[in-house]
């Protein structure tokens, strides 16, 4: 019974230690969700308070980390794994870093970064244009912005393949102009196309989808974070469910050798009883024709020990009280034939 006790004690606190890593972990798995919310909500709103909740929440992640593989220090399996998450996050978290400075760099909004030059020069084309009053480039102006807007639109290379062919057609128009006309339109135009070629190109370097540039090569490591912890998840679930049947398997054992041990105990009382009751019964049989002592040792119980050496001192006393009777009648029958003796004379 105390090896039942003892192993339940024992398993059920390693219980409650795996499930308390196991709950660690969970609240470190919200965590990481936490941080692809600000990742996102950065994305999607270009706003750069996220970006420090996201590196806050990132460093607390790995404290968190580390205290929880710290206190899982005996599973090497487990170890592995926290390995690889304390290098995998950090490249996480320097690749989401360099995708804001990316981002930062185009501008936030239409009037910072690569955008907001681009809008400057593209504005300043326009009017040129207008204020010329040159009506057939105004028309190819305006397919110019249509497949620049395309391709800002739906990130198709097509529409730059497009707007080249465009920005061809209307340079070439430009230089059939006076020389007056060409000096004021010419550099514009160039200004223009530098501007917006340096904005496709940092839309390819960043990925036109999510799956290449630097938004693939983030969103991979992403995925390889979650791996990691869908891994360690995995794992100390095993080592739970491993945990659980050893504490079942256990306590079958112990239960089952208890209770053969209590029925070995049982059977060997009752023998031992049934054999103490016949040695008094034989006992008393044997006292209507001779004395003989008990043999105590023979005496399975302590009670029945006792109960022999009472019987022992009753068979001394009875034989001793049979001596001093007998001396008695002898004495008397001494005392008869003195008294005999002295009649007759």
């Amino acid at each position: 019974m105390l090896l039942l006790v003892g192993s339940q004690i024992y398993y059920t606190q390693k219980l409650v230690d795996l499930n308390e890593k196991n709950k660690s972990l969970l609240r470190l798995g919200q965590d990481f969700l936490q941080l692809r919310r600000h990742e996102k909500d950065f994305l999607l709103r270009l706003d750069r308070t996220y970006v420090d909740k996201f590196n806050q929440q990132a460093d607390q992640f790995l404290t968190k980390l580390v205290a929880i593989q710290t206190a899982d220090e005996q599973s090497a399996a487990n170890q592995a794994i926290f390995t690889q998450l304390q290098t995998s996050l950090p490249l996480y978290q320097q690749q989401f870093n360099t995708l804001v400075e990316m981002r930062v760099a185009m501008g936030l909004d239409e009037n910072n970064g690569y955008q907001g030059a681009f809008r400057e020069a593209t504005h300043a084309l326009e009017a040129e244009i207008d204020q010329a009053n040159l009506h057939y480039m105004h028309q190819l102006l305006l397919q110019i912005r249509r497949a620049e807007k395309d391709f800002l639109l739906r990130k198709d290379m097509g529409y730059v393949d497009k707007e080249l062919n465009l920005y061809s057609s209307l340079r070439q128009r430009i230089e059939t102009q006076p020389a007056t006309m060409y000096a004021q339109l010419m550099p514009l135009l160039t200004r223009y196309q530098q501007q917006f070629m340096q904005l496709v190109d940092a839309y390819r370097h960043i990925g036109l989808d999510h799956n290449s540039g630097l938004q693939g090569r983030f969103r991979n490591q992403a995925h390889l974070v979650e791996q990691n912890f869908n891994s360690l998840d995995q794992q100390l679930q095993q080592q739970v469910d491993e945990a659980q049947q050893r504490v079942e398997m256990t306590s079958i054992m112990i239960m089952l050798s208890t209770s053969v041990v209590l029925l070995v105990l049982l059977v060997r009382s009752f023998l031992t009883l049934q054999r103490a009751f016949s040695n008094f019964v034989m006992f008393f049989y044997r006292c209507k024709r001779e004395y003989q002592h008990m043999d105590e040792k023979n005496m399975g119980f302590s009670e029945f020990k006792y109960l022999a050496t009472i019987a022992n001192e009753m068979i001394d006393s009875r034989r001793q009280m049979e001596r001093e009777l007998r001396s008695a009648q002898d004495e008397i029958s001494r005392l008869k034939q003195e008294h005999r003796a002295t009649m007759t004379s």
